[in-house]
């Protein structure tokens, strides 16, 4: 009999234990890290801006909470987010090696990964082939971009630790392409004293979709609670007209999806 008790009331403290555990992780603040990769999000007069910070703020009201966005260079962010738990990264694609460190829900944005080239170059691509003779591209550390040309078994590659330097590099010729998202051409060019004239698109590596990306080890209930409330922003027009004010005519993803990270 006091046998059976002993292990009843082990049981009890291993389960209560579990519990407050799990409350623990699921009470964990949530630490905010993107990178300056404006319009999505950039820092003016040392406050975060941009489409993606507008929408994780408001998502962060909706769910009572209030927690500072750090702005960070991309390799800091990915590798701060990749390494911890309860950090939301924004905005990331969806790859081979994210798959198994985050949790995505979105999407939140749309665009291409291409290749640019100056407007005064001649150069024509048909092929990501033929990049691997045609000149050094330049990317910045860590980037959709530069994953996906390292898998096509692009390697002439001129790594940076932001996109304004790759961007810079094409201006000044220091490389024959610059790998960007065209959603963030415009405003990077802009913030170099350059225009889009100067530059032009000369092949398209990929379209993605962008997320929210939630570090391995975050709760799952605090994953839903960010997915449901987006999912009720999609359906009432709100993220529309966010979309609308940041990007103009360019239609918004409206699907609701979440994909949990891969166990491998």
């Amino acid at each position: 009999m006091l046998r059976a008790l002993s292990l009843s009331y082990s049981l009890m403290m291993s389960l209560l234990l579990l519990f407050l555990s799990g409350e623990c992780v699921a009470g964990e603040k949530l630490k905010l890290v993107t990178e300056a990769w404006p319009p999505v999000s950039y820092e003016q007069n040392g406050i975060p801006q941009g489409f993606g910070v507008e929408l994780v703020n408001l998502i962060q009201t909706r769910l009572g909470q209030q927690e500072k966005i750090e702005v960070l260079p991309w390799a800091r962010a990915y590798s701060i987010a990749s390494t911890s738990p309860n950090v939301l990264l924004f905005a990331a694609s969806i790859g081979d090696e994210r798959e198994r460190l985050f949790d995505f829900i979105g999407p939140i944005a749309t665009s291409k990964i291409a290749l640019y080239a100056r407007a005064d170059d001649p150069i024509t691509i048909n092929h990501l082939a033929e990049v691997e003779t045609a000149g050094l591209v330049g990317v910045y550390r860590e980037s959709a971009g530069a994953q996906l040309l390292a898998l096509s078994g692009v390697n002439n590659l001129l790594i940076a630790s932001f996109p304004q330097q790759s961007a810079k590099q094409l201006l000044f010729s220091r490389v024959r392409f610059w790998c960007q998202a065209d959603l963030a051409v415009k405003h990077l060019l802009e913030e170099i004293g350059a225009k889009e004239a100067d530059v032009q698109q000369v092949y398209v590596v990929s379209e993605i979709k962008l997320y929210l990306a939630f570090s391995k080890g975050t709760a799952a209930d605090l994953v839903l609670s960010w997915q449901a409330e987006l999912e009720k922003m999609k359906d009432s027009g709100e993220f529309s007209r966010l979309y609308q004010n940041w990007f103009g005519a360019l239609p918004p993803p409206l699907e609701h999806q979440i994909f949990w990270h891969k166990n491998t």
